[in-house]
């Protein structure tokens, strides 16, 4: 479920007009049909449909369908396609035009003694004048593109608006609805389709941007932020913010990779896949705010791949410079819950003649279910006071961290973005606070808005207004849960907010299982060096907690990414998990972040742990003598690195290893090394712990990215087997990242190993091409996971017992052979499930052992 907050805009608006019904008012005058070759009858795709004198318009899909609308008086079409006669059709204004059937007549022309024809004849690379365009467009690119330049400094300023797309709700007819009659005077009309719409949000900020060619680097430095809509009540410490700017990144078309909705798609002026990717069309000269330039189309080989179909438009100055261009994703594209996207981007000559970028546009029509209702999201840019020698961009790159944001951003005037918009609100726009406020005097609204924040937050605030919550219940998915020691275990705990004390936070549970019949807990008390807007892990952190525990663990299953609590990993497969603990233990932690994306943390530890379940611990006084001991005590520090260059700042509770965090393209490094003392408040052992990772998402191009995870560890000591390495296992149905599916708890130990964890997520890289099965739009999922290690003789009870712990039934060290197993799934069934099969590799004839098995996910992705 890593990407449900990515939907939470669309689940909050659905709720919103729940129970009105669609019933449009015929002041619009729309159009739907379908072209077709005059000559064959075939469906023509990718035929450019207008209203003629405007900007409304869009392309046929693959079985040549369009469907426009409009409120503005315009009621001429004017439809056009590559190899055929220009059609003009005229509507009847103020109606629904349906089931036109427009036929264009083939035609042949020339350009430069190339003939070209109707595209439903073989394409040709060689020979073609539109492919050797585009080859010099791409051989040019590195000195067109701004970044050529040594250095530059341009303010920019963003505006990022979600509405309600074609809103046209029967008020009159429908008793929920009347209660929402005075939306309709805060409807407006989209600029892309020309339907109905109501902005329900609004996000902008204005900012310098500054690049550095050598040494490389990129800096933000916001100057104003503010929101406005009725999702502002949701965006928990900004995440959700944090989310839809990664979702909407600006787009650079002379990469070879376009980065947006979370996805790479092949630029069309991409130096290695550019040319086999599409096939591209020379269309028109004409004139582009003054320059002259070739009109270039172009769609992709597969329009089920992640591609665009488009426009750009080359200057004739020789220079091969790209003025402007549109892209556009095919109908077929395996892309979820977007209906429609376009992309837009111009640019203009600076005074040395450098093409900056002007402004750029993304248009993206979204939706949970088809024919349901729309969000129409539009992310638009403006570029101004480009400056390639500016005096302060020592300063600049002096700040850390790749993005800063000024202390007064977030409060600045009306008056001052009124004077510094570079583009003017609308007047709907402009009247968002004053709906938001008519929207919170509405009793079913507010029901509407507290329901879906706890299904974001996962926390319940004791006030109904955030600002004045002292304290809140959660995270409500740990209240009840499951285990073999305890069965049903109720659980229930919350924080203090900032609103009681912006630097002092206490928080911690209670729970209780109903076999073993232990009341366990957990209480924490936080000091915060800088002040908090709301909860303690705000970004940066500057902590130093105190925290006590009484609970119940089982060895080897650390889920890295949830609560052991979480009611979905209570689910369990295969054989029972019986070993457990209770562990008692006392941390002092001190947690300090860095903008640049290191940080460090450091604790002293105290725990004792007790066996339990079918888990004992017997101690080797000689080689043949044993003695039971019920439970045995640690006191350690510990220090742990965490470095992640170009990290984004992620403010939701459970910090940046929250799963609803979608920036994952950062790598991460962490190294952390652990000094247990002997004899310091009844701790019997001595030891020394280290460990080392890197994580990192790997991106494929549009074939996907692989998820790699490399691990190493070593215990130096000697030291009973409860504190050697256990692989982390999953006994649970669902799919848990960095575990070992097939593996049993504790099967395995070791004092020092080597690990990785590999998924390679292809998006419908195999599938895409295969008939018929392409229109389910599954994708493939593949893993391969491994580890290998040793069980050091002075750690192995069988060669050096003294002193040591005899091993569980069942546990043994890892030998030569190194543990492996993969799995093979598909996800993105019904959009939103995710099922694979793994199977073990090696260790096969060990007793008690499944070799494979079932795991599913919910996985929300586009």
């Amino acid at each position: 479920m890593s990407r449900l907050s990515l939907y939470i805009p669309l689940i909050i608006l659905l709720f919103l007009t729940a129970g009105f019904t669609q019933a449009m008012a015929q002041t619009t005058t729309t159009a739907t049909g379908k072209v077709l070759d005059g000559a064959t009858n075939e469906p023509l795709s990718f035929v450019s449909v207008m209203f003629e004198h405007s900007t409304i318009g869009a392309m046929t899909d693959d079985e040549g369908v369009f469907n426009l609308q409009n409120d503005k008086g315009y009621s001429n079409l004017i439809v056009s396609s590559l190899g055929y006669d220009t059609q003009s059709i005229k509507l009847t204004p103020g109606r629904k035009n349906e089931g036109l059937e427009i036929r264009l007549m083939p035609t042949s022309f020339e350009i430069e003694e190339v003939v070209i024809r109707p595209n439903r004849e073989r394409y040709s690379r060689r020979d073609n004048p539109a492919v050797e365009l585009i080859r010099k467009v791409i051989e040019n690119k590195a000195d067109n593109r701004i970044e050529a330049k040594e250095q530059y400094k341009v303010e920019r300023y963003e505006k990022l608006t979600l509405a309600l797309d074609n809103f046209n709700p029967n008020f009159e007819k429908n008793s929920f609805a009347k209660k929402f009659n005075f939306v309709k005077n805060y409807m407006d009309t989209s600029a892309i389709s020309g339907k109905p719409i109501l902005t329900v949000s609004i996000r902008e900020n204005i900012s310098d941007y500054y690049y550095r060619k050598n040494p490389k680097g990129e800096k933000t430095v916001i100057k104003a932020k503010r929101q406005e809509g009725i999702d502002k009540a949701l965006d928990d410490g900004g995440s959700l913010t944090t989310n839809l700017e990664e979702i909407f990144k600006s787009v650079n078309l002379f990469d070879n990779n376009i980065n947006i909705l979370l996805n790479r798609f092949v630029s069309p002026l991409s130096s290695t896949l550019g040319v086999s990717y599409y096939k591209y069309y020379i269309m028109d000269t004409l004139t582009v705010a003054g320059d002259e330039c070739i009109d270039l189309a172009f769609v992709p080989v597969n329009s089920e791949s992640y591609g665009f179909t488009g426009r750009l438009y080359i200057t004739l100055d020789g220079n091969y410079s790209v003025k402007k261009f549109i892209l556009n994703v095919p109908k077929n594209i395996n892309l979820n819950w977007v209906d429609g996207l376009q992309i837009e981007q111009a640019f203009k000559r600076a005074p040395d003649d450098t093409w900056v970028l002007d402004t750029e546009n993304i248009y993206v029509n979204l939706y949970i279910v088809k024919g349901g209702q729309q969000l129409y999201a539009h992310q638009s840019r403006n570029y101004d006071k480009y400056d390639f020698s500016p005096p302060d961009i020592g300063e600049a790159f002096d700040r850390l961290g790749p993005l800063h944001m000024l202390p007064e951003a977030t409060l600045r005037t009306d008056s001052f973005w009124v004077n510094n918009r570079h583009i003017p609100l609308a007047e709907k726009e402009n009247a968002l606070k004053d709906l938001v406020t008519e929207l919170r005097k509405v009793p079913a609204f507010n029901a509407i808005i507290k329901t879906v924040e706890v299904l974001v937050s996962g926390y319940i605030q004791t006030k109904p207004d955030k600002k004045q919550s002292l304290f809140d219940f959660g995270p409500m998915n740990t209240t009840f849960s499951a285990n073999k020691l305890e069965g049903f275990r109720f659980r229930v705990g919350g924080t203090t907010t900032a609103n009681l004390h912006p630097r002092w936070f206490v928080s911690g549970y209670g729970a209780y299982g109903l076999n073993d019949r232990k009341t366990k807990y957990q209480a924490k008390v936080t000091h915060s060096f800088t002040d908090k807007e709301y909860h303690e892990k705000e970004s940066p952190m500057n902590n130093l907690s105190l925290m006590h525990e009484y609970d119940v663990y089982t060895p080897g299953q650390d889920f890295l990414f949830t609560s052991k609590d979480n009611m979905f990993v209570a689910w369990k497969v295969g054989e029972p998990v019986t070993h457990m603990q209770y562990i008692r233990k006392t941390v002092l932690q001190y947690d300090k972040e860095w903008l640049n994306g290191l940080s460090i943390k450091g604790w002293l530890r105290h725990e004792n742990n007790e066996a339990a379940g079918t888990l004992q611990y017997s101690e080797y006084i000689d080689r043949n003598t044993l003695r039971g001991i019920k439970n045995f005590t640690t006191a350690e520090a510990g220090i742990q690195l965490r470095f992640a260059p170009g990290e984004r700042a992620f403010n939701s509770r459970e910090g940046k290893n929250s799963v609803f965090n979608l920036a994952k393209d950062a790598p991460v490094f962490k190294l952390s090394h652990q000094i247990g003392f002997e004899g310091i408040l009844g701790s019997e052992y001595k030891y020394n712990h280290t460990e080392i990772s890197a994580d990192k998402r790997i991106w494929l191009s549009s074939f996907g990215h692989i998820d790699a995870t490399v691990k190493a560890g070593k215990v130096w000591d000697k030291v009973p087997f409860p504190l050697l390495i256990l692989p982390n296992t999953n006994q649970s149905i669902t799919i848990q990242p960095e575990t070992f599916t097939m593996m049993r708890a504790m099967e395995f130990l070791t004092d020092q190993y080597a690990s990785f964890y590999l998924t390679y997520y292809l998006k419908g890289w195999i599938l895409n091409r295969i008939p018929v099965i392409k229109w389910l739009k599954m994708r493939e999922v593949i893993s391969f996971s491994g580890i290998v290690g040793e069980l050091t003789n002075k750690n192995n009870p069988e060669v050096n017992p003294v002193g040591l712990y005899r091993l569980p039934e069942g546990t043994r060290p890892i030998g030569n052979t190194p543990y492996l197993e993969a799995s093979v799934g598909l996800e993105n069934i019904f959009k939103i499930l995710r099922v694979d099969y793994y199977r073990r590799l090696t260790y096969l004839d060990e007793p008690n052992i499944k070799k494979g098995g079932i795991r599913i996910a919910l996985r929300f992705s586009f």
